[in-house]
């Protein structure tokens, strides 16, 4: 095959190649989901390469040779985990400067209860790593958390009026309110005797929260 542009030869993989390309993706995307819940459930300390590899179906040391290291593994799954929102949450970002403050702030509320809706294990890796002081949940904060949390904090402390104490607490308490839920779904189940997963679910949890948040401070 020939490039258009110069006539030179185009290299291109070679059938055994994309094979191989594709069972290497395949290898690593059944670790990363394979781990997710065990860091997210039992920690990073607690979970161990064989452990990961066992439950992904993969043969013995095929995690460090896709990896390298787990320090360097578990980056790659919580990059994965987060990833799962951050086009989300910028798409929404772009949107504030066209509403009305209170609106944007209300948008703000609901898709941090549905992102902890639909992605519990985000909410439950945290639990796991913002209780200590670890590269792990310096890494969190640097690559994923701090990011997403300072537009937020000049968006939401401007339309409220908040100095930057008050909003941090407004920020925990709005992160807390719209995930303990979701992560707590089998706790909920038990005692309350219904899916929190559900949409009408999710909808009224949001509306509550935006009439909570949104009130007057004093």
């Amino acid at each position: 095959m020939k490039s258009e542009f110069t006539g030179a030869p185009v290299n291109t993989p070679s059938e055994p190649a994309k094979k191989t390309q594709v069972r290497t993706e395949l290898a690593r995307a059944k670790m990363v989901a394979a781990a997710t819940p065990m860091f997210s459930q039992n920690g990073y300390d607690a979970t161990s390469v064989r452990e990961i590899e066992i439950a992904a179906a993969v043969k013995r040391g095929m995690l460090v040779y896709h990896f390298g290291t787990k320090e360097d593994f578990w980056k790659a799954v919580a990059d994965n985990i987060f990833n799962l929102i951050t086009d989300q949450r910028k798409a929404r970002i772009s949107v504030l400067p066209d509403m009305a403050e209170r609106e944007g702030i209300a948008m703000i509320i609901r898709f941090h209860v549905r992102a902890a809706a639909q992605h519990p294990e985000i909410s439950r890796l945290l639990a796991q790593e913002a209780c200590q002081k670890s590269w792990r949940i310096q890494y969190l904060v640097k690559q994923h958390i701090k990011p997403g949390s300072v537009y937020m904090e000049k968006y939401v402390s401007k339309a409220l009026n908040l100095t930057p104490r008050e909003f941090a607490h407004w920020y925990y308490i709005m992160v807390s309110s719209c995930a303990t839920m979701f992560s707590f779904e089998p706790e909920c189940s038990l005692l309350f005797g219904f899916d929190c997963r559900q949409d009408n679910v999710i909808e009224t949890h949001s509306d509550m929260l935006v009439a909570m948040l949104l009130a007057p401070y004093p």
